[in-house]
């Protein structure tokens, strides 16, 4: 007689079609160095129910990589979290309680309602992901590394954010000493973006080398946030021009398109 299993509850992480800065048609998940450095990283955190912190300017596809390797590695256990800035602890706590399913409304005292979700993280293993950790205050910082404890270690936590992230959690001693691992975040270099752009999207297949150079040093500078922009204007331009051919002037007048200081004179048809 086989035993009745309990089915795994909804993931919290979003599809994979929204990963891609403005829903980029066809642009393909790519296996960058940086993907397989938080997939290290993320794999030590919940092997050891330790907390690690992922940063780095925005656009370079930092929460692209969590979410991708969280899909992998543990899709069901994550417990998602994004706050908006300056969220306050009733906020915290609230989403907290809300993304942990327990029942009823958040306990009204802070003192309960911490303990429920101490309780909550102890019963099973979790991963807590909390995105834009820029936004958040030195309370806020403090709640998440009193929740994570000491000799507890209630849940795996990934801190993810840009900006000033890393100077946050080094003003907050407590915290930045519990930090098992940190992973930074950098533009794509040139033999990168040589070796991954032609995959990343149709439209740069069969491009040159000396172009898909040129559009990074023009636009790119790097980052994939960049290359979904650029690459969804210029699909858009060759789907209206179907006379046009992707070149260095359908790059440039891409460009003056985001930067409307960039002088860009050529007749269009």
């Amino acid at each position: 007689m086989s035993t009745p299993t309990t089915p795994p509850r909804p993931s919290q992480l979003p599809p994979p079609s929204q990963d891609h800065y403005l829903g980029l048609t066809g642009a393909n998940a790519m296996a960058t160095k940086a993907v397989a450095e938080t997939d290290a990283r993320i794999l030590k955190a919940i092997k050891h129910n330790a907390m690690i912190c992922i940063h780095g300017n925005v656009g370079l596809g930092k929460t692209f990589a969590v979410h991708t390797v969280l899909r992998r590695r543990a899709p069901h256990t994550t417990v998602r979290l994004r706050y908006n800035t300056g969220a306050n602890m009733n906020e915290i706590r609230t989403q907290l309680w809300n993304r942990l399913d327990l029942p009823g409304e958040p306990l009204q005292a802070a003192g309960p309602c911490d303990q429920r979700i101490q309780d909550a993280l102890e019963a099973e293993p979790r991963v807590l992901l909390i995105d834009e950790v820029q936004g958040l205050g030195t309370k806020a910082l403090e709640y998440f590394r009193n929740l994570w404890g000491d000799d507890a270690r209630r849940a795996a936590i990934i801190l993810v954010g840009s900006g000033n992230t890393r100077q946050k959690i080094l003003n907050n001693q407590a915290l930045h000493s519990r930090i098992l691992e940190w992973y930074q975040f950098s533009p794509l270099t040139p033999t990168e973006v040589q070796a991954v752009i032609p995959a990343y999207q149709q439209i740069w297949a069969g491009a040159q080398s000396e172009l898909i150079l040129y559009a990074d040093d023009m636009v790119g500078h790097g980052s994939f946030r960049n290359w979904a922009r650029i690459t969804l204007l210029l699909n858009e331009a060759l789907e209206e021009n179907p006379d046009f051919t992707l070149s260095k002037d359908l790059i440039r007048w891409v460009l003056s398109r985001i930067d409307p200081a960039t002088r860009h004179t050529t007749q269009r048809n």
